[in-house]
């Protein structure tokens, strides 16, 4: 019975009080606050949890610093000093706070975990197969076929095709940038006329590439090929050439790439950073009353020197661009094979189109790239009208979807139409191979 009184004196202050009334009978009585005692296993745990913080923090920011540009290193600074700041606290704080940064970075290791479980389920990651490839010996680079969406050649296709009724050659636009491999308009075209269509279209490919890839389609013995030409930049590529590229060597720093493109989690946070207006470069906002967008400064200068038909570099690319499809025309109709030419033009033009975009606003830079623009479509129409080349031009269809209510572009800086804009893609395709 001594037990009893004494383990309660170990474990209760004196902080206890009774009331008693004048006849001496105990009329309240309040139950004494447990004393906060050293408790050994919290404070190993809280010591061992901030530790592994610590050190995962400081090992992060040694990866970060190891090279890359000023903003790799300053996020790798920032890395270092929250884990010296983890690690003093593993030294100095009491067990309480040990305990507590020990719960904050569990808690937040299975939000992360969660939310990058979530996300694979729901949401279509990656966005896109940008900047994953690998050397080929003819096109420079194609897709790394470890990909999901990714063939064994290299292409974004669900299998390797021995034989196809439709082959689409082209870059980015015909690659799929910013859908899901299924949303490309080649895939959809697929869906729309029940047919097999191959694509051979790969971001950063010009008309030297697809003049390769001509010869690689008609071993596939199909009834037609389409080639994507892209107004905006396919003409410097010509002069840019067909480079041979490897990912993984232009990487700066490959953890904060795996980190970005590797993971739901980070590419999400990726995309929202480069939507937003903190991410936001300099440039031009787009008025517009259905789907107002943004242009910024540095794609305006890129893709109007790539259309300056006046430098003779890009009046040169022209004319071999002809040359390239005329040889293409010949070689489909020496297969039994119909070419067709698809014209794609850039988001501004689709724009200035509009009676709802106020052109008169904007910038002369954004002026002058459209105008160049349209020279140059100009120029090629005229070009392939006498070629009898059959040719495709989006730019109505797209100035019309502007207009309406459907969006067909993100309303950040970037040139790829979303779904929408693709299957259009593919709806103005399908009208010209059924007719």
């Amino acid at each position: 019975m001594l037990a009893l009184p004494c383990f309660l004196r170990a474990k209760y202050n004196r902080r206890s009080s009774t009331k008693q009334s004048m006849d001496g009978t105990v009329t309240d009585f309040t139950l004494p606050r447990p004393v906060q005692l050293q408790n050994l296993s919290s404070g190993f745990i809280g010591t061992l949890g901030c530790w592994i913080a610590g050190a995962g923090l400081t090992a992060a920011a040694i990866v970060f610093s190891v090279s890359g540009g000023l903003t790799t290193r300053l996020i790798g600074l920032a890395a270092l000093f929250a884990g010296a700041l983890i690690c003093g606290v593993a030294r100095t704080a009491p067990a309480q706070w040990k305990l507590r940064f020990t719960a904050v970075f569990v808690t937040l290791c299975m939000t992360l975990v969660l939310a990058e479980i979530v996300l694979r389920l729901v949401t279509r990651y990656p966005v896109s197969t940008e900047n994953s490839v690998v050397p080929h010996s003819a096109l420079g680079f194609v897709l790394n076929p470890e990909q999901t969406d990714v063939d064994t050649n290299g292409f974004r296709n669900v299998e390797t095709a021995t034989q196809a009724e439709i082959v689409a050659i082209g870059d980015s636009h015909t690659q799929g940038m910013n859908v899901a491999a299924a949303e490309a308009w080649p895939q959809l075209l697929g869906q729309q006329l029940k047919r097999s269509v191959y694509n051979m279209g790969i971001g950063e490919y010009g008309p030297l590439h697809y003049d390769v890839l001509i010869s690689e389609a008609l071993k596939l013995q199909p009834k037609h090929i389409v080639v994507g030409l892209s107004l905006g930049n396919d003409l410097g590529d010509i002069g840019r050439g067909i480079q041979q590229r490897h990912s993984e060597r232009e990487i700066d720093n490959a953890f904060r790439h795996n980190l970005k493109f590797r993971t739901a989690t980070g590419n999400a946070i990726h995309h929202l950073v480069k939507r937003s207006r903190i991410g936001r470069p300099a440039g031009f906002e787009i008025p517009h009353a259905n789907s107002p967008t943004f242009v910024s400064d540095q794609r305006v200068r890129f893709l109007s020197a790539d259309m300056d038909a006046s430098d003779p570099r890009i009046a040169a690319a022209l004319q071999q661009t002809i040359q390239i499809l005329t040889s293409a025309r010949q070689r489909c109709d020496a297969a039994g094979t119909k070419l067709i030419v698809l014209l794609i033009p850039t988001r501004e033009s689709a724009y200035s189109h509009s009676p709802h975009s106020a052109v008169e606003s904007w910038p002369n830079a954004l002026k002058q790239m459209v105008q160049r623009e349209t020279d140059v479509r100009v120029r090629l129409q005229a070009a392939l009208q006498e070629q009898q080349i059959e040719c495709v031009d989006l730019l109505p269809l797209l100035t019309a979807a502007v207009d309406s209510d459907t969006r067909v572009y993100a309303a950040h800086d970037e040139g790829h139409p979303i779904a929408s804009g693709y299957q259009l893609y593919a709806s103005a395709v399908a009208g010209a191979i059924r007719q």
